[in-house]
């Protein structure tokens, strides 16, 4: 079956998703780090920058009619969204309004919009003020000079310092992204300290309300990586990247900041509601090139006439072939239905994730009759018991939900490992 096909069938199968996505792969520079579906300016053309911002609206609005009863939040990703020429931008913001209205919300109530600092301009922040966004998400990475060259990125300190001013005069809700765990240079002496504590305190102290601090992952195959391999720049050490994020951690604090996810720190109301869908692992569609969906099944014996196969979720990749998929969207994406269990361990992995924790009522609706749960419901399943003893000073169950601590978040990785190997039973 064509994802096309799909389409026109699938719509009562799945929870309706009500997060959308959008994916603009077009950046002004492309980051020494960056492994994401990207492309720098002159790897495309304006015309060519145009023609997706009018398929992409295209695109979303056919996923959203296919599958959804409403939109309540759009996160606008990249790539750089803001890097896309003025007029191409306008025609994907009042795109997306329409959406959202035919759909139950003009505007959403949240709509996430990401800059970066030399690509955000007044024009830009009064085009998104005037179609209903309401939120940026700007990515500063540091605001220093020197970590922001072995970064790559195309803005320095001034232009940080600009793009904040301007964003936190437009109105719109702020959010910044911070990157620690920074690989050093070889040469030069002695490694500066890091800025990431006096950042986080800046921002937080200038008005913004919600800080995504990122570990810098060297991925193969990056700028970053092949100066590592030459021995131009030497890794971050572990020990002090955590004593760093537990200093910047600890002054939020201080000012009211709450730590709602492994990397999201936000005052009271200020968390992002979009992200809310990943983390929970409701139904959220994603457009464009690059981009993502997850469709959670809600109607078993309507997903096996769809060729689900007992799969309880489906995965659609919309593709990375940037020409294919303006070519055609449908014949670009691949689809691939999740099984029962790695459904079961993407739920808890994304839950466990967050302060809330993974909700046990909702974990126990969905897989209890696969667990041989005779009352599926608001406890942890038997099967998590081996994990949950090896880490029971981390994890707390109440409510209906099973949590960890904050010294869990910072160790979740070799948590998630023993939770994968207790679930190493499931029949």
């Amino acid at each position: 079956m064509t994802f096309a096909d799909l389409r026109g069938r699938g719509a009562g199968a799945f929870e309706p998703p009500r997060a959308l996505y959008l994916h603009v792969p077009f950046c002004s520079t492309r980051c020494a780090y960056c492994d994401f579906h990207s492309f720098g300016a002159g790897a495309s053309s304006p015309a060519q920058r145009a023609a997706y911002a009018d398929a992409l609206v295209v695109r979303a609005g056919e996923l959203v009619d296919a599958f959804s009863d409403r939109v309540d939040t759009v996160f606008i990703g990249g790539g750089t969204p803001t890097a896309l020429e003025d007029e191409a931008f306008g025609t994907l913001l009042a795109g997306v309004a329409a959406i959202c209205a035919r759909k139950g919300h003009s505007p959403p109530l949240e709509w996430s919009v990401e800059a970066n600092p030399e690509s955000l301009t007044p024009a830009k922040l009064s085009m998104m003020a005037a179609a209903g966004v309401t939120r940026l998400s700007i990515g500063v990475q540091s605001m220093d000079d020197a970590e922001l060259r072995t970064l790559g990125r195309g803005a320095r300190h001034a232009d940080n310092m600009r793009a904040m001013e301007l964003a936190l005069r437009s109105g719109l809700a702020v959010s910044a992204d911070l990157m620690t765990a920074l690989p050093r240079p070889t040469s030069g002496g002695a490694a500066p300290a890091s800025s990431l504590e006096a950042t986080a305190l800046a921002l937080a102290a200038s008005g913004v309300g919600h800080l995504s601090i990122y570990d810098l992952v060297v991925e193969e195959g990056t700028r970053v990586a092949e100066l590592l391999e030459r021995g131009e720049l030497r890794r971050a050490d572990e020990d002090s990247s955590l004593r760093e994020r537990t200093a910047a951690e600890a002054a939020l604090k201080r000012l009211g900041f709450g730590r709602y996810e492994v990397s999201n720190y936000a005052l009271p109301g200020s968390e992002c509601a979009h992200n809310q869908a990943y983390w929970s692992m409701r139904s959220y569609l994603g457009a464009g090139s690059g981009a993502v969906s997850t469709l959670i099944v809600a109607d078993s014996a309507a997903a096996s006439a769809l060729g689900a196969r007992g799969g309880l979720s489906l995965r659609v990749e919309e593709g990375r072939n940037l020409g294919a998929w303006l070519e055609d969207p449908d014949a670009a994406a691949e689809t691939t239905w999740i099984s029962a269990k790695d459904s079961a361990f993407e739920m808890a992995m994304m839950g466990l994730r967050t302060a809330r924790g993974l909700d046990l009522r909702r974990f126990g609706a969905r897989f209890g009759a696969f667990l041989g749960e005779a009352e599926p419901g608001g406890k942890a399943p038997r099967l998590f018991a081996p994990a949950i003893e090896r880490w029971k000073d981390r994890f707390t169950e109440a409510d209906g939900f099973l949590r960890l601590d904050g010294e869990g978040l910072d160790l979740l990785n070799p948590i998630l490992v023993d939770l994968l190997s207790a679930m190493d039973s499931w029949a």
